[in-house]
């Protein structure tokens, strides 16, 4: 059985941005179940995820949508700065971005965060940001959470 990124290898072809962009209905609805499913106690403490927040949980499932889909993703853990999870794809236009920003749906800083109550995800939650015109560049990007 031939792996998916030979498979995409000897296609030649990859997603376009018009293909992400007409998922975003599906990116915000498995982002608001991730939300939603979301428990804190009065002390910001969640049985499985202590104090910390859930944007690794969405990132893992905004990639778990595009892989399905046939994107080549992956999830990146950023450490410089505030600690954050966020979504990369490959794309026949390059590499980009795909995130839910924290600030949306949590407050809080490290890996001390508070939900952020009644919060509805719409279309102008979600950023996609082109991080390099090369998509042959995408392994410099990527990096499995």
């Amino acid at each position: 059985m031939r792996s998916f990124k030979l498979w995409l290898e000897e296609s030649g072809s990859l997603k376009t941005l018009a293909e992400l962009k007409s998922l975003l209905p599906e990116i915000i609805k498995v982002s608001q179940g991730v939300y939603d499913s979301w428990v804190q106690d009065s002390d910001g403490m969640d049985a499985e995820l202590g104090c910390g927040g859930i944007c690794q949980d969405i990132a893992g499932e905004i990639c778990g949508l595009l892989s399905d889909r046939g994107f080549e993703c992956s999830t990146v853990s950023q450490e410089i700065g505030e600690q954050h999870v966020y979504t990369v794809v490959k794309l026949e236009e390059g590499v980009y971005e795909v995130d839910i920003p924290p600030y949306v749906y949590e407050s809080g800083g490290g890996y001390n965060w508070r939900k952020i109550p009644n919060v509805s995800f719409n279309q102008d939650h979600v950023i996609i940001n082109r991080l390099d015109g090369d998509p042959e560049s995408f392994e410099n990007y990527a990096g499995e959470y």
